[in-house]
């Protein structure tokens, strides 16, 4: 599923990793684990392609899908509470964003190129997309009131809960979660435990 080769990591002077393998399989949860500084976070974003090591690789198996907790809290401003959490999965996203953009001018030329999205939405469940991140919201504590309210005018609380549910929507093959139950009540805890407890997919978290 996701593989670590010979991973290293050095600073300056500094060796955070040095020639680490491992490999994160299907089905399974990880934590890791280690004291302030120890690189948990610099790990997970290699793991993530945000970071590049100062040698070996990250290989994920073709085909698989990675979702990662967004740390930046400000990022989707500009977008509905909705969009955003459909933005988990960007294939389908990018595949209703193109579909809806030809329809606004719907002809002759662009009809083949219509039929061919339309499968490979249907194929992605996209059909289903609204009312899969709504469901998923609602899990979370964010009522309908502010399903398509913009992410700008969201307190901060509010915003880490639609930002963990773009991480788990669509069914991700792989989730990273950096301290994903910062800010979270005890109720939204427990039910993110009893959701990663049944999940079917790889999850690594710190």
């Amino acid at each position: 599923m996701l593989t670590v080769n010979n991973l290293s990591v050095q600073f300056g002077k500094r060796i955070l990793f040095d020639e680490v393998n491992t490999t994160f399989s299907d089905g399974n949860i990880y934590g890791v684990i280690g004291a302030n500084g120890a690189g948990k976070s610099t790990f997970l974003k290699i793991l993530a392609g945000d970071i590049d090591p100062t040698s070996g690789n990250v290989f994920l198996e073709p085909g698989k899908r990675m979702s990662v907790l967004n740390q930046n809290h400000n990022m989707f401003d500009d977008k509905t509470v909705l969009e955003t959490v459909m933005m988990g999965n960007k294939v389908l996203f990018a595949i209703k964003k193109e579909m809806d953009e030809l329809y606004l001018d719907y002809n002759d030329k662009n009809a083949d190129r219509i039929g061919e999205l339309q499968v490979r939405f249907e194929e992605m469940n996209g059909w289903n997309a609204d009312s899969d991140a709504a469901a998923m919201l609602s899990n979370l504590g964010i009522g309908e009131e502010f399903h398509y309210a913009l992410m700008g005018d969201l307190d901060g609380k509010l915003k880490v809960r639609v930002l963990l549910a773009q991480a788990l929507f669509g069914n991700p093959d792989v989730l990273i979660m950096d301290e994903p139950t910062n800010d979270l009540d005890f109720e939204t805890i427990a039910w993110l435990e009893d959701f990663l407890a049944n999940y079917e997919n790889t999850v690594i978290v710190v």
